[in-house]
């Protein structure tokens, strides 16, 4: 079975130029940890999550302890991301963004989600425009 029988078409996604404010904003109310980054044709360039943004405002030394016990105070956090909440997404999102062609087969997808251990996989068309998403869920439910 391919892809396109199996995904969630769901076009949510964002554009580089929003800002980091914004993006909490629509991911709150999207009610997603994550979304795709498209351009002005909606072809798919990356992807921006919850924990890009994180690890955006914690301090840098944070990355190498692996543990918020070292952070003296929380309010470091907050002050860093208060200072980069107008930034555009495009300075934190992941540019090698890994999709799923609507055409591939729905193993492909299974073995994305599986392997990098994510929730969803961005689908896009054989021009590289985004058409929806395959989701864990919608895995469970395909091969029940």
């Amino acid at each position: 079975m391919n892809v396109r029988e199996i995904m969630t078409k769901d076009l949510t996604a964002v554009e580089s130029d929003v800002s980091v404010r914004d993006l909490i904003f629509i991911l709150e109310n999207a009610e997603m940890p994550g979304m795709p980054v498209v351009d002005d044709d909606g072809r798919l360039t990356g992807f921006i999550s919850e924990k890009d943004l994180i690890r955006a405002a914690l301090p840098g030394y944070f990355e190498l302890l692996h543990s918020a016990s070292f952070l003296p105070d929380l309010n470091q956090v907050a002050k860093k991301l208060t200072k980069i909440a107008d930034d555009p997404i495009s300075k934190y999102m992941r540019k090698d963004v890994f999709s799923v062609r609507e055409d591939e087969d729905d193993l492909r997808a299974a073995d994305l989600i599986l392997r990098k251990d994510v929730m969803s996989v961005p689908v896009v068309d054989a021009t590289g425009r985004l058409v929806g998403r395959v989701r864990r869920i919608d895995l469970l439910r395909h091969f029940l």
